[in-house]
């Protein structure tokens, strides 16, 4: 087996970082920098293709069924073909799948403007979704080589940060990206961030996890990519997670929860609509101004949440739950503008502080070399969960009425959490990261 290097940050374990020590962590460790400047660029210009993509279908081939069909054909690769990314990422180097992905995502993104028919842009969705869906399970395989021992929790609020910032800013600059340069230039503009990405993943200094002989290794990537393997390799993989997922009665909680939390977000989504058009039709931006309360309050969750480490991590995680579904029940109960915002930036502060600990309670659970198939089995699942979760948000609102619907998404939000309560709050010995060996090493005098 092979040793894997962890420096360890001075001073870092056990003790409460704040917003200040969170942005001191980002100055000192530049691999960790480079890695969060990137993710943010990468998603960034990822949620400012969503918003553009339904627009230049309708802009280039009018309204109908096809502009959800084609964003949704971006989802797609991702839901039947995730497993099969992971596999390759743990398989090879993360950061050379980061690269790759990247500029390839980035080039199908850039050709957008010169389609001339639908189809070809039904293609390149297509072929986007399949760069997207290595980005995420890559970016998260190489956190913990680029985290110092003790600051994970740090570290994973860093990234949070990022992506939930990215979830804010890509929409927010597609709109006044679209009203000056047009909306051909959006996509140009994604595929300029996701080279300038590249970049900085380029320069992260990463190993493979499991060092394996070099002929073994090629021969693992060779069978992963290899199609007439790819039924044993995906059962092979779920058998697997599944074998982690059953030892591990935490790390299973942790996957069930993070799976629910998928769906009932889907349909909190649809309650949303709802409510802004049944109770605030005078507003009609009230449904953009909840959804960039929850980017926000997103933003600051994750930011804040490495202060809460002085805390068992399980009984924050459970209360966050808890008092996330509480929001979304009283929400339907207020007809004040202020106080539904207010509402949803209380839940996505609980989200992403929730989710931070997720990371890195999983980052501790789970063998380093099993990251990429795991997050790729559970953002697969969860892409298909959250799609469940609007659809049956769609059926069941204007059925039992927003006040039941949101008592429905509650349940779902809470009651996984309280259920196991058991195993997520339960405090035991921590597992090692990997299933390698671990030994100091000298930290180097400069970055």
């Amino acid at each position: 087996m092979a040793t894997r290097n962890v420096k360890k940050s001075p001073g870092a374990a056990g003790k409460p970082a704040g917003a200040l020590a969170l942005f001191g962590l980002l100055r000192r460790n530049a691999g960790l920098r480079r890695l969060v400047v990137s993710v943010l660029l990468m998603e960034v210009g990822q949620w400012a293709t969503w918003v553009a993509v339904p627009l230049f279908v309708i802009e280039r081939h009018g309204l109908g069924l096809d502009v959800g069909l084609t964003t949704g054909l971006m989802a797609v690769p991702n839901i039947l073909l995730g497993i099969a990314a992971g596999n390759i990422v743990d398989r090879s180097n993360p950061r050379n799948v980061l690269v790759v992905s990247a500029v390839f995502s980035g080039a199908m993104v850039a050709l957008f403007p010169l389609t001339t028919a639908l189809w070809q842009v039904q293609i390149l969705a297509v072929l986007v979704g399949i760069g997207y869906m290595f980005v995420v399970p890559a970016a998260l395989a190489l956190r913990p080589q680029v985290m110092d021992a003790g600051s994970e929790m740090s570290g994973n609020g860093l990234v949070v940060t990022a992506q939930r910032m990215a979830r804010f800013i890509g929409p927010a600059v597609a709109g006044p990206a679209i009203a000056l340069v047009g909306l051909s230039w959006v996509f140009v503009l994604e595929g300029a961030m996701a080279l300038i990405a590249t970049l900085f993943f380029a320069r992260i200094s990463s190993h493979v996890p499991v060092e394996r002989a070099p002929k073994n290794r090629a021969a693992g990537i060779a069978a992963a990519l290899r199609p007439a393997n790819w039924a044993g390799e995906l059962v092979g993989d779920v058998r697997s997670v599944a074998g982690f997922l059953r030892s591990s009665p935490r790390l299973g909680a942790l996957t069930i929860t993070v799976l629910t939390y998928y769906l009932a977000f889907g349909a909190g989504t649809i309650l949303l609509a709802a409510h802004s058009l049944k109770d605030f039709s005078d507003m009609p931006g009230m449904l953009g101004y909840m959804f960039g309360a929850l980017g926000v309050g997103g933003i600051v969750g994750a930011t804040l949440a490495p202060m809460l480490s002085r805390y068992p991590s399980g009984v924050v995680y459970v209360l966050a739950s808890v008092l996330e579904g509480v929001a979304w029940l009283v929400l339907p109960w207020t007809d004040s503008a202020i106080v539904a915002v207010l509402l949803m930036l209380i839940a996505g502060a609980l989200e992403s502080s929730a989710t931070v600990i997720f990371f890195t309670q999983v980052q501790h659970l789970l063998p380093a070399e099993y990251t990429g198939r795991y997050y790729a089995t559970v953002l697969s699942v969860g892409d298909a969960f959250q799609l469940g979760g609007r659809s049956l948000g769609g059926l069941l609102t204007p059925a039992i009425g927003v006040p039941w619907a949101a008592a429905a998404i509650f349940a779902v939000f809470a009651l996984p959490a309280v259920v196991l309560a058991a195993p997520l709050v339960r405090e035991g010995p921590r597992p090692s990261p990997t299933t390698e060996h671990v030994q100091e090493k000298p930290k180097p005098s400069h970055q």
